[in-house]
């Protein structure tokens, strides 16, 4: 299991419809139900009764949600002693595409050149997630392009 497709799988079950979730994470539905039907699968039980009308928490789905939303707090926790730790600053940012794109590399630069004790990391996505990473937690700064859901 992925922490991206737990946060998805919280998402679904709090808001108890996969539309409303979907624009809650910023992403189309069709990505959000195939991630969901993957973790399905992952677990060998359904999730979700679904319903014409949205849906509700199985039994499984509901010992995950419990389970997901601990972990998942464990893994914001873990990720910032982690940069505590390391005493260094650093952003990541996630972009469409390339990270070997020059103005990509140009944009980096500049940033050091204005702050140096920042370290920026590029984290290339795909267009399954317009967010570029940003609504899972895993960049804090995203460049995308418009138009998305």
């Amino acid at each position: 299991m992925e922490l991206r497709t737990l946060r998805y799988f919280v998402a679904v079950a709090e808001e108890l419809h996969f539309g409303r979730a979907a624009a809650r994470l910023h992403m189309s539905q069709p990505p959000l139900s195939r991630a969901i039907k993957q973790l399905e699968a992952d677990t060998g039980a359904l999730l979700f009764a679904r319903s014409p009308t949205g849906v509700t928490l199985t039994a499984v789905g509901t010992v995950l949600l419990d389970e997901a939303r601990a972990l998942l707090e464990h893994a914001d926790r873990v990720r910032a002693r982690v940069r505590e730790a390391a005493g260094a600053a650093a952003i990541t940012v996630g972009i469409l595409g390339d990270g070997t794109d020059p103005g990509v590399a140009r944009l980096a630069a500049a940033y050091r050149r204005t702050h140096p004790g920042i370290d920026i990391r590029v984290r290339d996505t795909d267009l399954t997630d317009p967010t570029c990473g940003l609504r899972a937690g895993l960049v804090d700064v995203a460049l995308t392009r418009a138009p998305f859901d």
